[in-house]
């Protein structure tokens, strides 16, 4: 049963397909909420698409659910580590000392952070695309996921190291992995299948111990 104190905070819509076929495949107990917050950091079913998610409203969301709504119980935040994890970590460390936290963790926890601390919320981070690698998004984590013998996957990579250095090719920074996961998932039975999809026809394997790592995350944080 979901609890409407128990919420997961992600970036946007294929951070939440992503995660709920990954929920699904490992039939997780339902007993949170995954949002994707507006500007202003609040749950809003009625805002349009293009003015949910990003790491902003994240990060919004997260003053607005520690600070302003006493109700919380468990609260968790899925966000890219992007160019600079350790940037990306620094902010969630400011935002929780703002709320109250104290005696917080120099680093992310490879196996996910959890934090615990009298009259507050537990709180959770995972930092895609392993809490460790300095640079990443939720497209690495996916390419975790693919079988690194597929001849396809092999082919998808060596199309794209082939063509990233053409000037004709408009990706101005190094998102490699997103170029390349897009590529796989071009090749297959059904092509361009959103993530969500894509983990539940089985093109982008969720039974991996990189995934399980995931999931035992969000087990600890709101379930057990």
């Amino acid at each position: 049963m979901k609890l409407k104190n128990r919420i997961l905070f992600v970036e946007g819509s294929d951070d939440f397909h992503t995660i709920i076929a990954i929920l699904n495949h490992y039939q997780v107990e339902e007993t949170f909420d995954v949002k994707i917050p507006d500007s202003e950091g609040k749950v809003n079913q009625k805002v349009r698409p293009t003015e949910l998610g990003g790491i902003h409203n994240v990060f919004k969301a997260v003053d607005v659910f520690l600070i302003d709504n006493s109700n919380s119980e468990r609260i968790g935040i899925v966000i890219d580590a992007d160019e600079d994890i350790n940037a990306r970590w620094q902010s969630v460390l400011s935002i929780l000392s703002k709320a109250g936290y104290t005696g917080l963790p120099k680093s992310p926890n490879p196996n996910g952070t959890i934090i615990k601390q009298t009259n507050l919320p537990i709180f959770g981070v995972w930092i895609m695309p392993d809490n460790q690698t300095k640079r990443g998004f939720l497209e690495t984590f996916l390419t975790f996921l693919v079988d690194e013998n597929d001849d396809s996957w092999q082919k998808a990579k060596s199309c794209v190291a082939n063509l990233k250095d053409k000037p004709f090719i408009k990706m101005k920074t190094n998102h490699t992995e997103k170029a390349e996961i897009h590529t796989f998932l071009a090749w297959q039975e059904e092509p361009g299948k959103p993530f969500g999809q894509a983990i539940t026809a089985k093109y982008l394997q969720a039974q991996n111990p990189n995934c399980e790592n995931f999931v035992n995350w969000l087990k600890r944080l709101f379930v057990e």
